[in-house]
């Protein structure tokens, strides 16, 4: 019983009104224990992906893993057009009916590893990706991904990949060396850097 009533109650937007508060109380939570390692509070994640947006003027949003969409929630009205791509049907359907009054935000479903490169086709301008599409440290569709962004045309894309913890060889995850290694020969003149436990791939200014 109890988790249908958890599940019914992330259908609705109070569960966005319950996030919105309950991430100051997990920020300050992680902030106070600052466990080696850890993954980042939303918050964190929110506050990046903000950062980021402004200090390249990106106006368009690409998001791998929808989830109960929160990400989507804070992000409506900070930018033009904001893509999520979900794998999950019910979510998928669930996403779209929170937003179907939001014309700027389009919930894509299937594999991100299939349907980013074909959305690429359609993006004319540099993006904010905030990629998220994976299945803890079981499994992610990463690598796919990041070939498709590489090959891009447009140039200026900034990335910010979340739980780079996993990124440690233990997984199907690149490595991070593997990582840094395949940037550096397919994606020159970015950097890359980790913080907070998010990969943060972007064009180097001089």
């Amino acid at each position: 019983m109890a988790s249908k009533l958890r599940y019914k109650f992330r259908e609705t937007q109070l569960f966005h009104f319950y996030k919105s508060i309950s991430v100051w109380g997990e920020y300050a939570s992680w902030k106070l224990r600052h466990v080696r390692g850890a993954g980042a509070p939303h918050l964190v994640k929110q506050r990046m992906i903000a950062e980021f947006a402004s200090r390249f003027n990106l106006q368009t949003l690409v998001e791998t893993g929808t989830n109960y969409a929160h990400m989507l929630y804070v992000n409506k009205d900070k930018f033009r057009e904001i893509y999520s791509i979900e794998l999950d049907e019910h979510r998928v359907r669930s996403a779209r009916r929170k937003f179907a009054s939001r014309t700027n935000i389009h919930v894509l479903q299937g594999d991100s590893a299939k349907v980013l490169p074909q959305l690429l086709s359609s993006l004319k301008e540099p993006c904010l990706f905030w990629l998220d599409g994976h299945d803890f440290d079981i499994s992610t569709p990463i690598k796919q991904e990041l070939d498709a962004i590489y090959k891009h045309p447009i140039r200026g894309h900034v990335l910010l990949i979340d739980d780079a913890r996993w990124f440690d060889g233990r997984t199907p995850y690149p490595t991070m060396q593997q990582l840094r290694e395949k940037t550096a020969h397919e994606y020159p003149g970015h950097t890359i850097e980790v913080k907070d436990d998010i990969i943060r791939i972007y064009i180097s200014r001089r």
